[in-house]
């Protein structure tokens, strides 16, 4: 998969292996990051067809900042889960929902009053009901926030391009490797953008490494 920002040559992003572009420009790096965000003036490409970018890149800033990212998942949960429920446990959730419903009808009836229970049968009502979520209290530090995301992302969205930026205010070198591994792992598109001078070797080993100076003048390592 490539990215495109013009008028610099396509950034070559590959599964699994983590992307790093870095630049100490302020304007080439708020035209990619507006970029990404806005979904403008960018292109993503692949086998010289370009892509959409809705459908193939998400814009995630540090992963942080923004806990609709994992909130957004929320619904898509509930689907998994249901979909995952056996036969005989359907049938005891609906032998459930009727108990219920019997409960709440007598207790209507005690007030002498023309009411009424929807009779129908909802699983994504229940599960709703049950307020299924990503128990974001327990991440103890802002990787475990990262991780979660990335594998949400995986899940649901395995073929995006996920692009981060500013997670080196965030991570220190262990996490940045487990991070390496766990794209690795995951086979996943991962672009990090960082502003910055500072030259990272031990990302130049082990990543796809790009930098663009304050000339504009592009380095591959």
């Amino acid at each position: 998969m490539n990215l495109t920002v013009y008028p610099q040559a396509p950034f070559a992003v590959d599964s699994g292996k983590l992307t790093f572009l870095q630049t100490n420009n302020p304007k080439f790096y708020s035209t990619i990051v507006l970029g990404c965000k806005n979904l403008d003036k960018i292109i993503i490409s692949e086998n010289d067809e370009i892509l959409e970018l809705s459908s193939h890149l998400a814009y995630l800033g540090n992963g942080i900042d923004n806990v609709d990212l994992i909130t957004a998942f929320k619904t898509k949960l509930e689907i998994e889960v249901i979909e995952n429920l056996t036969e005989s446990e359907r049938q005891r959730l609906f032998q459930l929902d009727r108990e219920v419903k019997s409960i709440f009808l007598g207790a209507a009836y005690l007030e002498e009053l023309p009411l009424a229970i929807d009779d129908e049968w909802n699983l994504k009502k229940m599960a709703k009901y049950c307020g299924i979520n990503i128990l974001t209290s327990s991440m103890d530090n802002p990787y475990d926030i990262i991780k979660v995301i990335i594998k949400l992302y995986h899940k649901f969205y395995p073929k995006k391009l996920m692009v981060l930026n500013g997670l080196f205010n965030y991570l220190n070198s262990s996490q940045i490797n487990d991070l390496i591994q766990m794209i690795k792992a995951l086979d996943l598109y991962v672009l990090i953008l960082d502003f910055s001078a500072d030259f990272r070797k031990e990302l130049a080993d082990k990543c796809r490494y790009y930098r663009v100076d304050s000339d504009f003048v592009r380095f591959n390592y």
